[in-house]
């Protein structure tokens, strides 16, 4: 039972904000010499050593976290024995691995980008409250609308400048090249470390950063422009007629009366007129026949018999004409929006990159690049290597072994299946055959089309990379860039003839087009239709997905599925 007004180990009575604020106060005291090392080739080393630390720090409690958040004055050691007494309660729990992890986690937060890890951690004199991702997903969503802003400028631009100029803006908006958005250029990583280290890693407020960026995202993506003309034709417009043949009302005599109402006969005959078909264009002189709109009189019938006449509108052939069509020159701006302009964030944060950073061998450019590096392998260089457990080679084997198939179509199986478990999902991720080094490292998401865009992910494959990439590196042919082309690269087959190997395409929620390609592995213990395919948010899998019933059924063209292997296997490692 614990004694009145006596506080008992982990009864959450520490002084937290003691422990980092002597923290703080040494950080930017070992920054110098922390910069200097990390600035060099061994940074990557160190954040990678590191890396997973700092995240189990993070996510582990409040205690680790806030002891994590900076140095004393005495250096690394110094800080052990001052957030030890700040905190002496707690730490008899976790003094052994602290000491253990400390000065690397102290290396790592030195060079973290300070916005970041300043709210992360509490150096700002407050509790700490959000992990390192989800502050770092904060921020990168106010940098991405600030050069959202930046690209809208731009656009802005281009139709001032086609309007100023009195252009033609329909071509000079077809026209356009556009590479900000087929490239998004930009590394939220590094504009965090240069406005971090801008402020000398201390006087963070983010406000200060959203103001400095708004002022240059007019520059973000420059354009460019140049005066073109070209030739247009107008083309000529004209109808088709089809020939309609009819009875009409030729002549109508008066033949008496009848109780005081008129009688009339009707003289009819057989005639043909015409009647507006289709609608044509020409880019080209032509000749057509031309019509005239004539009023008919037509017979309206009572038991078989004519009682009166209506009018009905044809038309009657008069002749032909030429029809030529108009051409004159017009002007039009080609105008460029050029990929994201990186000096646009230097100029922005008052930096000069060559500089020397605080007098030591090193320059800004370096220290800058070093924090960015340390950010990216903080958030993705411990991540797990795709979504799924990796196959043993007792349980690939057992599989194949089952599978009624060519060696070929087997050993497609295999090299796709040597993924499951080891490459993350990677929007526009392709690869040339054989294993890539660069997989599970952290990459610009460059390729437009997804949320994914703009951000930093573990390097990996997308679905139809992962497909291409299995084809080219089990029997060197490619089926080529995304999942319409790969469409266009086989063949239908039905459920009957479907064979490990064959390929799985699912249809766009809207109908239009394929949004997933995968390869069939084979069939499973209970008979269930086994694959294996990179899926967003996972990474390459082997399953049978719930929308398998929906898969359209193709075949790869160009394989010869019944050779067998020759020569030596690709060997697939890590």
């Amino acid at each position: 039972m614990a004694e009145p007004q006596k506080q008992q180990m982990g009864d959450g009575s520490d002084n937290y904000g003691q422990a980092v604020g002597q923290a703080a106060k040494a950080a930017k005291n070992i920054g110098k010499e922390t910069a200097k090392q990390a600035a060099t080739k061994g940074a990557e080393a160190a954040a990678n050593a590191a890396a997973a630390t700092v995240k189990a720090g993070v996510e582990g409690g409040k205690a680790v976290a806030e002891i994590a958040a900076g140095t004393a004055a005495g250096g690394p050691w110094g800080a052990i024995l001052s957030a030890a007494w700040a905190m002496r309660h707690t730490l008899f729990k976790i003094l052994i691995c602290i000491c253990l992890s400390l000065v690397f986690l102290i290396v790592m937060i030195v060079e973290l980008p300070g916005i970041v890890i300043n709210k992360a951690l509490g150096i700002d004199g407050n509790k700490p409250t959000s992990p390192i991702v989800s502050v770092y997903e904060t921020v990168t969503d106010v940098i991405s609308s600030i050069i959202g802003l930046g690209y809208d400028s731009s656009m802005a631009q281009v139709e001032k400048l086609i309007a100023d100029g009195g252009y033609d803006y329909d071509l000079s908006m077809n026209a356009l090249i556009n590479y900000a958005q087929s490239s998004a250029g930009y590394d939220v990583a590094y504009i965090m470390s240069a406005y971090s280290t801008s402020v000398d890693q201390l006087n963070i407020d983010q406000s200060d950063m959203e103001s400095k960026l708004s002022a240059v995202s007019a520059n973000m993506f420059p354009v460019t422009s140049v005066e073109r003309q070209n030739e247009v034709i107008t083309p000529v417009a004209y109808y088709t007629y089809k020939p309609i043949t009819m009875t009409v009302v030729t002549r109508v005599i008066r033949t008496g009366t009848i109780n005081g109402v008129p009688q009339y006969r009707y003289e009819t005959t057989e005639k043909t007129y015409y009647v507006q078909d289709e609608q044509i264009t020409s880019d080209v002189e032509v000749e057509v026949d031309t019509y005239t709109a004539v009023n008919i009189m037509l017979p309206v019938y009572s038991n078989g018999k004519v009682i009166g006449t209506r009018t009905a509108s044809y038309y009657q052939t008069t002749g032909k004409e030429t029809l030529t069509p108009e051409k004159k020159t017009v002007k039009y701006l080609e105008c460029t929006i050029q990929p994201f302009d990186n000096t646009v964030i230097s100029n922005a944060f008052g930096l000069d990159l060559n500089a020397s950073y605080n007098d030591m061998n090193t320059t800004y450019g370096e220290v800058i690049d070093s924090r960015a590096l340390a950010m990216k392998q903080t958030l993705y260089g411990a991540a797990e290597n795709g979504g799924a457990v990796p196959l043993t080679d007792t349980e690939l084997i057992d599989f194949l072994a089952k599978q009624n198939c060519s060696e070929t179509r087997k050993h497609i199986v295999k090299t796709g299946l040597s993924l499951v478990g080891k490459v993350p999902y990677f929007w526009g991720g392709k690869s040339a055959a054989g294993w890539n080094d660069e997989w599970n490292t952290p990459k610009l998401v460059t390729a437009a089309g997804s949320t994914t865009t703009g951000t930093i992910r573990p390097f990996g494959l997308d679905c139809s990379g992962f497909s291409d990439w299995t084809y080219k590196t089990a029997v060197s042919v490619s089926l080529y860039g995304g999942t319409w082309n790969q469409w266009d690269e086989s063949y239908a087959i039905t459920s009957e003839q479907l064979l490990p190997g064959d390929l799985g395409f699912l249809m766009n929620d809207d109908g239009n087009g394929w949004n997933h390609v995968l390869i069939f592995a084979g069939y499973g213990e209970n008979g269930e239709r086994m694959w294996v395919h990179s899926s967003g948010g996972e990474g390459v899998i082997f399953n049978t997905p719930s929308y398998e019933a929906s898969l359209s059924l193709r075949r790869a063209k160009g394989v010869s599925f019944g050779d067998m292997v020759s020569g030596r296997m690709v060997a697939i490692t890590e």
